[in-house]
């Protein structure tokens, strides 16, 4: 079968070469010209270089072989983050910033792709881009709810309102015959239902003391530390406001202030007694306890 397959296509050569004989010639002489030689040699150094530096190009444009391990930004303040990707080589792009009550303002919350570490490998080419959540610099706020309208709360329930809107009540007792609040301040302004106040800040409440201003016998606070003296006369029913003596105070320096001054005092007083919901008066200075004095102011 072989044999016969193998004659039949020299046959067709034959026949082939007969056909065209007058074609062969001219198409062998123009194979082995000098210009068709010259454009093949032109194109298969096309055919083999363009390839060749095309891949060396984008080896070089796309770093090939090089990668730098991601550094971590999480807890990184933002203003750091800038000169912490330039010693590392890549970029920082904010991609979203949300609220936080658990770390400061402007701090690396998340960050995409995620840092290198022993337990994860996570590397990027040099410039690549690392994407960051950072919490607000612009604080959010919150509006006051209604705790002196018509529905009057105690100071209870207003501490657990004002918390959970992420305020920082703290609570300064008036005479009155129940506990209700009274009044809401910020940094010493008056506010009401629908104002808006910094999530965080420290607000006022004003409440009432229970006492209805009956009268109770003055304790003497002079030579009591001023936490001391502040917790005894708030349990008394009575409002406190401390001068410090001294210059540059800080909160640590206030604990070791004593009292040398109260006014009134109770022996400026007839039978030591004063109403509930009165405002006393101190002077604290810095050190240990001074002798009791008697002000007439």
């Amino acid at each position: 079968m072989l044999k016969f397959l193998s004659i039949g296509i020299v046959i067709v050569i034959i026949l082939l070469i007969v056909l065209f004989r007058k074609s062969i010639k001219p198409f062998f002489r123009f194979v082995f010209s000098k210009a068709f030689l010259i454009n093949l040699v032109l194109a298969l150094l096309v055919l083999f270089l363009v390839p060749y530096f095309t891949l060396k190009y984008l080896d070089s444009y796309t770093n090939h072989g090089v990668k730098l391990p991601v550094p971590n930004f999480v807890g990184t303040s933002v203003n750091d983050i800038d000169q912490m990707a330039k010693d590392n080589q890549i970029q920082v792009v904010i991609s979203d910033s949300v609220f936080s009550d658990d770390f400061p303002r402007g701090t690396v919350l998340r960050q995409d792709p995620l840092p290198n570490t022993e337990s994860y490998s996570s590397f990027v080419k040099p410039n690549r881009k690392v994407y960051v959540t950072i919490v607000k610099q612009s604080g959010e706020y919150k509006e006051i709810p209604d705790l002196t309208g018509d529905f009057r709360v105690s100071k209870k329930i207003a501490k657990v309102r004002l918390e959970m809107l992420g305020f920082q009540p703290f609570f300064t007792p008036k005479a009155s015959k129940d506990d209700y609040v009274l009044e809401l301040r910020h940094n010493g302004k008056v506010v009401k239902k629908g104002d808006k106040v910094l999530k965080g800040e420290r607000i006022e409440v004003i409440h009432g003391n229970g006492g209805g201003g009956v009268p109770i016998t003055l304790p003497n606070v002079v030579n009591k530390t001023v936490a001391d003296a502040s917790q005894v006369l708030s349990l008394a029913g009575l409002n406190v406001e401390v001068k410090y003596d001294g210059e540059n105070i800080t909160a640590e320096d206030s604990l070791s202030f004593v009292v040398s001054i109260q006014n009134p005092h109770p022996r400026n007083l007839v039978q030591g007694m004063i109403q509930t919901g009165s405002t006393i008066y101190l002077i604290a200075e810095k050190g240990v306890p001074v002798q009791d004095t008697i002000t007439s102011e």
